[in-house]
């Protein structure tokens, strides 16, 4: 018979505690508990107990074990366990699923996951239903796995969750998480003790289902020194013969009873640690995998686990060097076999063999692996642990190598420490081939390395001096110096930056073709749109012809950023969102998300600019991505200024500051408001503001205050052609935002000068661009129509009707100041029809104003333009340019399909 106790013994007061924190949780008031302990103390006997309760009253419970050997391996099991259990809900987890997915030792390399988004996914799939979340043995947690958990601890006040970890007291990180976590008053600290002299012998009476003999009680009291796993143990020896002296004779005298066959499926097991792959122990013995069931009737193991660590220990320990040795060499052999993507555990079994060699090149694997991944920081401790091991001149420069490429990516682990970590880990690489006189190459290798940290980091010149001897025949070197000439922002740098980037992009590996294609693409990006275009589409088809994700997913952003500047349009952006979305790239749909924001405010589209404002600011500020959320930020007050609503605008705008956002959004969003307000002083002076604080080369920015600032100041009199021709000519003129308000200017100044045909064209160009457009058509009609009344030509009336339009529906005295001009020009009072503000939800979330929505009617009613016009006393051409911005607004693209996409809006359902 085995004994063990069918009840917790002794923990009274820290089960009430705990029970209390579940309590607690099912009132979403969530928390952590960490239970510290030596071994065999009670500390997973208590979370067992507690997961337990909680199960009981509904809650879902995830367990996980921290290995070493295994990166975010607790994690994982809890992540793979809530899988098992039910399918996930992929509506709370959206695009955090695919990094849920990333977290599994077998996942392919491809998205780099930052460690705040894998934190994040963990955190919602907990949350997606009251939890209890087991994550045992933190103390032999990996630095990805504890920064997850002091990202969940900081984030479960408000939640379902209940997080229990249990660890040794070792001065470890876990342990100064834990106390970290108790200082700020997020997480609770139980430690546990040994049990008194008369809770020994309620467990001894438990375990042996009568009280223990005062004499064994004795003995038990004396030896166990109170620790639960101890108790049990001697118990479980023989007690006819007495008290073994130590806890590891009474394991191992229970292991000896079972049958050879077990005993050796145990060794194998032991070789693992407290863990152990069943299917890779099997394969090791040839042995039928149901002989430890004997071992679990002797309570030794319970499914893949030794039923304490030290159980392991002892089985271990008897065995001789040599004996270990060639076990862990048959363990490595087997489990590169059946599991090869469990690099770190072949590593510290190749190690545990004696093979150095193949330990440190599993290591090597391992660390690329990581950083492929994302896990920078698991990368490096990984090739650290191989440079601490190594004594073979070749191995240490493969692992120098290694380091080199991961040192770059190590920069983004703490972006708040400008590279420091990295650099430091470069000085060190320099110091490791001093000191082995590693050749000029190895150390070429390692200044590209830190040059590649001083791009990511921003500083420029110290990335310049470190490969300043370097010779510009390889592609990486080439194109690292290009992105660090760039990085200059100095005009006469640009042909050289080409060049390099161009050169790097004929010879360089798929990977640093795209890089230079990036880099191309920033270079031309400012001269020649469609060039860039160009280079982006190269840039696309590679990573998708050698199947690099995140280059493509880079590439997808940068391809609809280019278009939002030649069409003012969104279907590539959104594309490139879904694509995030699916990859669970967070932070490039964050970006997309605000550059959709930002382009639907050009649009005029407001609602939709505010949700994707919106979803960017929710996620960048949950992630803790500040600059991000500063932007989401910008598109607040954007839209704001666009409503002429100063007090929003301010308040935004102040935010703004608070984020470190930059003066020219601040003076250009307070601008666009002054705007609505019609103060054009105002205006002018904020433009101004922007004008001087720019100090940048105007062909590298991509500056969207200057078209407006133009048509004002031709407007008023201020800038003449010689202005005009001088941001006509310059790289913003592919950008059809400026162009609209070049075109407006242009006629304005044209009609100033009396060419009115010239003056009407201008105009024309102007609308047609303008069609479907916000803010750059309306204050175009505005500023415009005063122009054409006084010079004569154009079609002002209609031009301020349709302005003061647009301005009554936001609400600003815009639209007082285009009635006033329409009075004086004498034209007849325009009263609003009584069903002003019924044009259906629908087509005014579309952005249809009143006027589209009359000519809309006579649409659906089959009359033509010229019709229309008569009906309406519009120019047939206005007309037109109605049905064209009703097919934009409402997504049709004919007239016909437009007609039956509004027939059911106007006329209502079928009558039956």
């Amino acid at each position: 018979m085995q004994y063990t106790s069918p009840v917790l013994v002794g923990r009274n007061e820290e089960t009430s505690a705990l029970r209390a924190a579940v309590a607690r949780a099912e009132q979403r008031r969530g928390g952590a508990a960490f239970l510290v302990g030596e071994p065999g103390i009670g500390k997973s006997r208590l979370a067992s107990e507690i997961a337990g309760y909680a199960s009981q009253r509904g809650f879902r419970v995830l367990k996980g074990r921290a290995s070493r050997a295994v990166p975010l391996r607790a994690l994982c099991e809890a992540v793979l366990s809530a899988f098992r259990k039910t399918v996930p809900d992929e509506q709370q987890l959206g695009a955090y699923l695919p990094v849920l997915l990333r977290m599994t030792p077998d996942a392919p390399a491809g998205v780099p996951d930052p460690a705040v988004v894998r934190a994040e996914a963990v955190l919602r799939l907990l949350t997606a239903e009251k939890t209890v979340v087991v994550l045992e043995d933190l103390h032999d947690a990996d630095d990805e796995t504890l920064a997850v958990v002091d990202y969940l601890l900081d984030n479960l006040a408000d939640e379902p969750v209940l997080l229990l970890a249990t660890l040794r007291p070792h001065p470890d990180g876990a342990h100064e998480l834990a106390h970290a976590a108790a200082a700020r008053r997020v997480a609770g600290v139980l430690r546990l003790n040994g049990l008194t002299d008369a809770e020994v012998a309620e467990l001894a009476r438990h375990c042996l289902g009568e009280p223990a003999p005062d004499d064994l009680l004795a003995k038990l009291t004396k030896i166990a020194d109170g620790v639960p796993f101890v108790v049990e143990e001697l118990l479980n020896g023989d007690l006819q013969a007495g008290v073994p002296p130590t806890v590891a004779a009474a394991t191992l005298a229970r292991v000896d009873a079972l049958e050879p066959g077990c005993v050796a499926l145990l060794e194998a097991a032991a070789i693992f640690g407290s863990t152990f792959p069943l299917d890779v122990v099997q394969a090791m013995t040839g042995l039928d995998k149901e002989l430890l069931h004997q071992a679990e009737r002797a309570q030794l193991v319970n499914g893949h686990t030794f039923r304490h660590a030290l159980t392991a220990d002892a089985i271990r320990g008897r065995m001789t060097p040599t004996a270990r040795a060639t076990l862990a060499r048959t363990a490595a052999e087997t489990t590169e076999s059946l599991r090869p993507n469990e690099l770190e555990l072949i590593a510290e079994l190749w190690a545990a063999g004696g093979d150095n060699r193949k330990a440190i090149g599993c290591l090597i694997k391992a660390g690329r692996h990581a950083a492929a991944l994302g896990r920078f920081g698991t990368a490096i401790e990984l090739l650290e642990r191989g440079q601490a091991r190594q004594d073979d001149p070749d191995l240490a420069a493969d692992l120098l190598d290694a380091l080199a490429a991961v040192l770059p990516l190590a920069a983004v682990v703490v972006p708040a420490d400008n590279g420091a970590r990295a650099f430091a880990l470069g000085e060190r690489l320099q110091q490791a081939l001093t000191a082995s006189r590693a050749n000029p190459e190895r150390r070429a290798v390692v200044r590209l390395a830190q040059a590649r940290v001083a791009a990511v980091a921003g500083e420029w010149e110290r990335g310049l001096d470190l490969i300043a001897a370097a010779k510009e025949t390889c592609a990486a070197v080439d194109v690292v110096k290009a992105t660090l000439l760039l990085g200059l922002n100095q005009l006469d740098l640009l042909p050289k930056a080409r060049e390099l980037a161009e050169r790097a992009a004929a010879t360089g590996t798929p990977e640093i073709v795209c890089e230079a294609l990036e880099v191309l693409t920033r270079c031309t990006r400012g001269q020649d749109l469609a060039e860039a275009r160009q280079h982006i589409q190269r840039w696309l088809q590679v990573a998708e012809q050698h199947g690099l994700a995140a280059w493509r997913l880079r590439a997808l952003l940068e391809l609809g950023i280019t278009d939002k500047y030649l069409t003012v349009g969104v279907d590539t952006l959104h594309a490139a969102r879904r694509a995030a979305e699916s990859a669970g790239a967070i932070v490039i749909m964050i970006a997309a998300d605000l550059h959709l924001g930002a382009t639907y405010i050009v649009r005029g589209e407001y609602d939709k600019a505010a949700h994707h404002g919106s979803a960017a600011k929710q996620a960048a500020e949950k992630l803790g991505l500040h600059a991000l959320g500063a932007l989401a930020i910008a598109i607040e007050a954007g839209i704001a200024s666009m409503h002429g609503n100063r007090k929003a605008t301010d308040q935004a705008l102040a935010q703004l500051r608070d984020h470190g956002g930059s003066e020219e959004i601040w003076a250009y969003s307070s601008a666009v408001c002054a705007l609505m307000e019609e103060q054009y002083d105002r205006a002018l002076t904020e433009f101004d503001a922007i004008e001087g604080e720019v100090t940048e080369p105007r062909i590298l920015r991509g500056t969207f205050y200057q078209g407006p600032r133009l048509l004002v100041r031709v407007a008023h009199g201020l800038a003449n052609w010689q202005e005009y021709d001088r941001l006509a000519d310059s790289h913003l003129s592919q950008v059809q935002l400026h162009r609209t308000y070049f075109a407006w200017s242009r006629a304005i100044l044209l009609g100033r000068d009396g060419e009115t045909a010239k003056a009407n064209a201008a105009a024309q160009e102007a609308l047609e661009l303008s069609t479907g457009l916000g803010l750059p058509r309306h204050l175009g009609l505005r500023l415009a129509g005063p122009a054409a009344l006084a010079d004569g030509w154009g079609e002002p009336l209609e031009w301020l009707r349709e302005a003061e339009e647009h301005f009554h529906r936001l609400g600003v005295p815009a639209a007082g100041a285009c009635r006033a001009l329409l009075r004086e020009a004498g034209a007849p009072r325009q009263r609003r029809r009584r069903d002003h503000g019924t044009v259906p939800a629908e087509l005014r979330k579309a952005g249809v104003t009143v006027r589209e929505f009359e000519v809309l009617r006579l649409v659906v009613e089959r009359f033509g333009n010229a019709e229309i016009g008569e009906r309406l006393f519009l120019s047939p051409r206005t007309v037109e340019r109605h049905v064209a911005s009703l097919r934009e607004r409402t997504g049709q693209t004919s007239r016909a399909d437009l007609i039956r996409y509004a027939r059911p809006l106007i006329e209502g359902p079928a009558r039956m």
